[in-house]
């Protein structure tokens, strides 16, 4: 392997995983024992696709990733929060797939939507998997283990190595992977296979970690963030010209998924209004090999499909939303602490409010979504509010930095484009060149993009089950997001492994330290709100001057009593809203 690439490796957010200390880290056991499994509307054979099912995204060939699992690579995916998955035939953590197609050489490992969307909560001793719930991974560390393991296959000693391979004996670890590779491969072990094989391993491991160099944001991510939108947005445009690149520093928390296909708008900023475009984008944005022709000095393919040719799976796209439709929210589980259905009862007053009895609606005039007058044949159904951003008074680091960016499209011939205005177009095209806009589903939806200022109000479905809290996740549990901002903590401590906290409803606070590592050495993170994009103030009640008769600047109201925080919070741990939006949800019994 080249020094270049070598010195690459150990620098910035990669010198957390090549440490060797992490490495006897790893020898200490995993936890991944799940007491509870629901699978929340699916049968274990859908649960089973919604796990395994690509959509077109590329990581890895997939016989490399195979040949790489072991003990030790499980360990390391684990304590970066990835979820083991015992039935896999290849034994891989949920979330990964195997991606093939007519554009694909090699059978690529990729990443499905429950990568990103299962959960797991862990209560004295007991844990839940939640499908369909906001991942706690910290993607940074999990990518940083995966090339730790691709970097050392190849030595420094380049001369020496190759020499090896001649002699057909390369040393380990590259002697047993290429030996599982080219077995899966049904290929002989030959010179020129080794050869071959270690050149592509050198190859594809230095386009990782360019690619991952040129912007070290995705470290201050922490667990159960991304900047979609941001890194994405890198992936795509990119190729196009070198210049559009942004840092990707306003990382958002995962959305669950329960009952997203009744909104008309997606996203935190209600961006997108059609839910095919949302999907195609977010598997261009990990990696769908599209713009694969746009290297230097190469000249616009002449056929629109060449243009547009990617690995984006129209038909696993709608297989997998059709899955996600089916997916209903998780209910408190029975190893929590009981409901306290008399003080529910009295936060469900609270929540929608009583004229009656003089009750202010505090929540549900915004987290309620409106019907839709006669709504489409799979179409939305729900009007989602969205509040703008001088009312909600929230962190405005992720809206700004998709309002003010511009795309140059280069080749395409488009000119500057606002961000906005290029995902359009490219998602556009691709649902175009790949019959989309011929199917019956879709003729009805126009695609439409947009990057006004505000937040989207998301109904409290399972809300329990997707802390922190606020869009960028800067709140840690519901009790700090009722209380007035002074009141929330200004650092805690993150990581996947955390204990739940049911009367607080979120996760166990920690205090910062400024040594995360010490407690958990590759999922360890502190969260620092004054950092930019982690602001935790906005959506308070708070008593100020005007706060009975002003929304502003992130004072939704006066403060709420102590005793009606917690009434309110008791109410959020039921499953009273869930048939608000999914009219099929199972029947709610929370406060009988």
């Amino acid at each position: 392997m080249s020094y270049r690439l070598h010195r690459i490796l150990a620098l910035g957010v990669l010198l957390l995983a090549l440490s060797p200390v992490h490495c006897r880290a790893l020898d200490q056991p995993a936890t991944q024992n799940v007491d509870q499994i629901n699978t929340q509307g699916l049968t274990d054979q859908e649960l089973q696709e919604w796990h395994r099912t690509s959509a077109g995204t590329q990581l890895i060939p997939y016989d490399w990733l195979v040949a790489l699992t072991d003990d030790s690579l499980a360990k390391g995916f684990a304590a970066t929060g990835l979820i083991a998955d015992p039935a896999h035939p290849d034994k891989l953590p949920i979330g990964f797939s195997k991606t093939e197609g007519p554009t694909i050489s090699t059978a690529q490992a990729g990443l499905t939507c429950a990568f990103c969307h299962t959960t797991q909560l862990t209560y004295k001793g007991q844990s839940m998997r939640i499908e369909g719930g906001p991942s706690l991974q910290y993607n940074a560390h999990f990518l940083a283990v995966l090339l730790k393991r691709l970097a050392v296959l190849i030595p420094s000693d380049v001369a020496a190595f190759h020499k090896s391979l001649k002699e057909l004996n390369p040393p380990e670890p590259f002697k047993t992977f290429a030996s599982r590779v080219l077995s899966r491969r049904g290929e002989a072990t030959t010179a020129y296979t080794l050869t071959a094989l270690a050149v592509e391993v050198e190859a594809r491991t230095q386009i990782l970690v360019t690619r991952g160099s040129k912007d070290l944001s995705p470290e201050q991510w922490g667990p159960g963030r991304f900047d979609a939108l941001g890194r994405g947005g890198n992936t795509v445009f990119g190729p196009l010209n070198p210049d559009n690149l942004r840092p990707a520093n306003a990382s958002v928390s995962i959305p669950p998924l329960w009952g997203v296909w009744e909104y008309d708008w997606v996203q935190w900023a209600g961006s997108i209004e059609h839910p095919l475009a949302r999907n195609i984008a977010q598997v261009i944005g990990v990696n769908a090999g599209l713009f694969a022709w746009a290297q230097p000095g190469a000249s616009l393919p002449e056929d629109r499909k060449d243009i547009f040719r990617s690995s984006v799976d129209i038909h696993s796209l709608k297989k997998l939303e059709t899955l996600a439709r089916r997916l209903f929210p998780p209910h408190w589980p029975t190893f929590f602490p009981a409901i306290n259905r008399e003080l529910a009862t009295r936060g469900k007053e609270l929540y929608h409010g009583d004229k009656r009895k003089g009750i202010q609606n505090l929540c549900a005039h915004c987290h309620v979504a409106t019907k839709i007058p006669a709504p489409s044949t799979g179409g939305p159904s729900l009007h989602v509010t969205m509040v703008p951003l001088k009312e909600i008074g929230t962190d405005s680091l992720y809206l700004e930095n998709f309002s003010h960016r511009t795309v140059d499209t280069g080749l395409l011939g488009h000119g500057r484009l606002s961000a906005r205005e290029a995902s359009q177009l490219i998602t556009t095209e691709l649902m175009t060149v790949n019959g989309a806009g011929e199917d019956p589903e879709y003729q009805h939806r126009t695609n439409t993009w947009r990057d006004t200022a505000q937040y989207i109000a998301r109904p409290h479905l399972a809300v329990w089950a997707t802390a922190p809290f606020l869009h960028n996740g800067s709140v840690p549990n519901l009790y700090e997001l009722l209380s007035p901002a002074k009141e929330r903590h200004a650092c805690f401590y993150l990581s996947p492994n955390m204990e739940f906290d049911p009367k607080h409803v979120g996760f166990a606070v920690e205090e910062c330290t400024g040594a995360p590592a010490s407690r958990d050495l590759l999922g360890g993170f502190e969260y620092r709100t004054q950092l930019p994009g982690n602001g935790n103030k906005g959506h308070e009640f708070a008593d100020t001057l005007d706060c009975d008769s002003s929304k502003s600047s992130g004072v939704l109201g006066c403060a709420i009593p102590e005793s009606d925080r917690w009434a309110i919070i008791e109410y959020l741990k039921t499953c009273d809203l869930d048939r608000l939006v999914m009219e099929n949800a199972p029947v709610c019994r929370d406060l009988e």
